[in-house]
């Protein structure tokens, strides 16, 4: 059985050959401030597929915070940390040039992750952006953007085209399943929602971004991780007329006393005005909201009082 320093040498040294590759494979567009696939072909010709997907998002969920404990023990397996992470420099520089290393009351914390924090805020950008992909009840998995310019690429006679399809398809490929042309998941909902609190916990309360983008409305990244939490639970709790965004146009889910109050794990969700779509028993998935209604702020009595003012039924 391999020793805990060992696994904990081989996870490090896996981190910074991924992160390494991130870089040096040319995904991170400087300009339009995204990750973007990359299709090589067989002369070797490069061609950057500019769709703004949540592939380009992914690299953002690989982080985690490291406290003054934890620093201080992979400080003790010796100057192989460092040279992990960095070029033959002390570790501590390293660790601050690479990524982020935060003093607070005499504690270091340390946000290691694929992505560095200038370019998570980059990012953060396009995917709070309500042109793009912050939608109502969550994140798109395609940016909005694409309705009104689509992607189109001609590589050896063969022409491709992404657009921004909210609902199903408007093609019979893959079943006429749209996947990943426009709609809200809730597995990537609720990654990204636990990856919001996991830098709020590095960069604190002070740090502010404007959200949604464009708005001038300044929040801390646990405020964000909040409002994104509350649009994903409005999937399934009654608006201001009564009706449940993810029944969409079924009346009789919408008005039937017999129905009304039966929810579904819909595999995932309309784009624009969250109807459920796809598979309707993804419970696999989907039932993720369960956690995150159980995340509401409060223990308790206050916890089961802000489910009640949800007026969300029993699942």
């Amino acid at each position: 059985m391999a020793a805990p320093q060992d696994l904990l040498l081989k996870f490090l040294e896996h981190f910074a050959l991924i992160s390494r590759a991130v870089d040096d494979e040319g995904m991170w567009d400087e300009q339009d401030g995204f990750y973007y696939d990359r299709l090589t072909l067989p002369d070797g010709t490069v061609h950057s597929i500019k769709v703004r997907s949540m592939v380009g998002v992914l690299p953002l969920l690989a982080s985690i915070v490291l406290d003054e404990r934890a620093i201080q023990g992979a400080q003790g397996l010796g100057k192989q940390f460092a040279h992990l992470l960095g070029d033959r420099m002390p570790s501590e520089q390293t660790l601050l040039a690479r990524q982020q290393l935060r003093v607070v009351d005499g504690q270091r914390h340390l946000l290691l992750g694929v992505v560095g924090v200038d370019r998570v805020l980059r990012v953060f950008r396009r995917l709070f952006d309500e042109q793009e992909f912050l939608s109502p009840h969550g994140l798109r998995a395609l940016s909005k953007a694409h309705r009104e310019h689509p992607y189109e690429l001609d590589v050896a006679g063969v022409r491709a085209r992404v657009d921004y399809e909210p609902a199903e398809s408007n093609t019979n490929m893959f079943g006429g399943n749209s996947n990943w042309r426009g709609p809200v998941w809730m597995p990537l909902n609720h990654l990204l929602v636990s990856t919001l609190q996991r830098y709020a916990r590095f960069l604190g309360d002070d740090y502010l971004i404007e959200y949604p983008t464009g708005s001038g409305r300044k929040l801390n990244l646990a405020d964000v991780a909040e409002d994104l939490r509350r649009r994903l639970i409005s999937l399934f709790v009654p608006d201001e007329a009564g009706r449940r965004p993810c029944f969409g146009q079924v009346e009789r889910m919408q008005q039937d006393p017999q129905w009304k109050d039966l929810l579904q794990f819909h595999e995932y969700f309309h784009g624009d005005n969250g109807a459920g779509l796809g598979a309707a028993h993804q419970t696999g998935w989907t039932g993720g909201i369960a956690d995150l209604i159980r995340r509401s702020p409060g223990s308790g009595a206050a916890t089961l009082a802000s489910l009640r003012d949800y007026g969300t039924p029993e699942f």
